[in-house]
Order: C-alpha cells, then sequence, then structure tokens
C-alpha cells in the first residue's frame, strides 16, 4: 500500500493535467470592447479588443428618438460626456448624439470618439469572433433590431452564430428567442444578499424558473462564488443552458470559474485575463 500511493497520487496528478488540456478554455469577451484602457461601447474600445486577442465583444445598447440603436450603457449620456452633457438617448435623434464626444473622459487621445451605431459595430466584426448584445431598453427594440439584423444575416449566415443576445429583462429575451430562434439568448443574473438571513436573492428556484420562462439558452451570471457553485453549474448543463460569467478582472477569480467549466468571461482587461489562464 505505501507503494501504491504515490502511484495513485500520480495518476491522479497526470489524469488532471490531461483533463485540462482537453477541455475547451472560457471564450474571452471584452466588457464594453477593452473598456479598461479605451473608452467604453465606442470604436476604440472595441476594435483595441481585436487588437488585444479578445476572442468577442459586448456592447450595451439603447434606442434613440428617431429609432436608431446606438451602443451606449447608461439612459443617458452624462457619463460619456465626462458630465458635461446630460441628455437622455431617447428623447434625442441620432445626429446629435453623435455628436458628442464620448472619449476625452477616458484621455484626450480618444477625443475624437463617438457613439457607434449597432451597425457600425456589427460591419465590423471580424469572421469568427462573438458579439453580445446587452440590450438595456425593452422589447420596443426588436423591430428596429429585425431592420439590422435580417438583412445582414441573409447576406451572411454565419452572423446569427457569432451573435448573442443578453438582458436583465426576461420579456426582452422571450422576444428575441420568438424572433430568432437559432440566435443564443441569454438571460443576465445579479444577486443581493439579505443582511439579516444571509440568504442570497435571487435563489437557485427562482432564477430556473425565469429562465425557463424566458425561453434562454442560457446564462450570463454576475461571478459570485458564494451563488455560483458546482451544484448551481450541474443544474444548468442539465437543463442544457450555457453558461457565462461578468465582469472578472482578476486572475484568481477567473481561474476559479475557468475551472467550474464557464463558457465565456467578460472582462475590462481581455489580455490580461487571456494570459493569467495560460
Amino acid at each position: 500500500m505505501n507503494f501504491l500511493s504515490p502511484l495513485k497520487s500520480l495518476l491522479l496528478v497526470f489524469w488532471i493535467l490531461i483533463s485540462l488540456a482537453l477541455s475547451e478554455p472560457p471564450l474571452i469577451i471584452a466588457h464594453r470592447g477593452a473598456s479598461g484602457i479605451a473608452p467604453e461601447n465606442t470604436m476604440e474600445a472595441f476594435n483595441l479588443a481585436w487588437k488585444l486577442g479578445a476572442d468577442g465583444i459586448e456592447g450595451d445598447f439603447h434606442l434613440t428618438h428617431d429609432g436608431h440603436i446606438i451602443a451606449i450603457h447608461d439612459a443617458n449620456t452624462s457619463k460619456v460626456s465626462g458630465g458635461s452633457i446630460n441628455l437622455l438617448v431617447k428623447e434625442v435623434k441620432l445626429k446629435e448624439l453623435q455628436s458628442i464626444d464620448v472619449g476625452s473622459w477616458k484621455g484626450e487621445k480618444f477625443s475624437s470618439a463617438r457613439i457607434p451605431t449597432l451597425e457600425q459595430i456589427i460591419d465590423s466584426l471580424p469572421m469568427g469572433k462573438k458579439f453580445f448584445i446587452e440590450i438595456k431598453c425593452g422589447t420596443e427594440i426588436v423591430d428596429p433590431l429585425i431592420k439590422v439584423l435580417d438583412p445582414r444575416i441573409d447576406k451572411r449566415p454565419e452572423l446569427a452564430n457569432q451573435i448573442s443576445f443578453i438582458s436583465f429583462d426576461y420579456q426582452v429575451i422571450k422576444a428575441c428567442r420568438n424572433k430568432w430562434p437559432n440566435i443564443e439568448a441569454n438571460f443576465l443574473e445579479s444577486y443581493k444578499k439579505n443582511k439579516e438571513t444571509g440568504n442570497w436573492s435571487p435563489d437557485k428556484t427562482e432564477l430556473f424558473k425565469t429562465l425557463k420562462k424566458s425561453s434562454a439558452s442560457g446564462i450570463g451570471t454576475q461571478a459570485n462564488k458564494e451563488v455560483v457553485d458546482s451544484n448551481f453549474v450541474k443544474s444548468l448543463r442539465k437543463s442544457r443552458l450555457t453558461f457565462h460569467c461578468w465582469t472578472i478582472n482578476d486572475i484568481e477569480t477567473a481561474r476559479h470559474f475557468r475551472d467550474l467549466g464557464v463558457d465565456s468571461i467578460t472582462t475590462d482587461f481581455p489580455k490580461k485575463i487571456r494570459d493569467g489562464l495560460k
């Protein structure tokens, strides 16, 4: 027995190394582009993500007053204008919104950055790369999405496999799945802890009910180690749901979720996280 124990240990280590080598590494998704370096949701940030080797990008989208879909996280322009211009996106036309300098707040070298449209981003998407479209408004965006996406998918069928819709609104996910059943649509969730009970909400049962109700193909979950454990992931896989985490900017957390088998990691620093997972 004393002889076999070291041998068993060696075999176990060898099996782990082989398993890790054969497993697919998670996709590295640039959060709002390479937003740790460049101004978020701009072509500067998205193009930098590709240069840094990201597998995909994530962007946030709102509707303008004249029905265009633009990349911006907040419902107003205050943050991206450095606090100098505060306009409600849904009340302003595209032309005025695209006149705003949305880069100087991140650095003077980005002063030429402007708010891009969804069309601009899709048309610049490299072959084989992923694009997570986070819808920040409601189901009213579906008809404008149809006008943007359907002609492009007709010309470029592989685009349907590159795009993923994501939203915190399960009705939006359901609407996208109904319209484009072959395009991935992931429900987004974050968690709050009750200080008195120590319980997290939503709980697992409630969350999985919402996932089913939304017809989601997967979940984009906050990277909460207390909530998202191996049993959580087993339940996802049993339900044939994909598993994505956001927003991870430190190597230790990235490794933790990689080892849980996450399909993609969204990060502000794609190169840092990719290098840290090697």
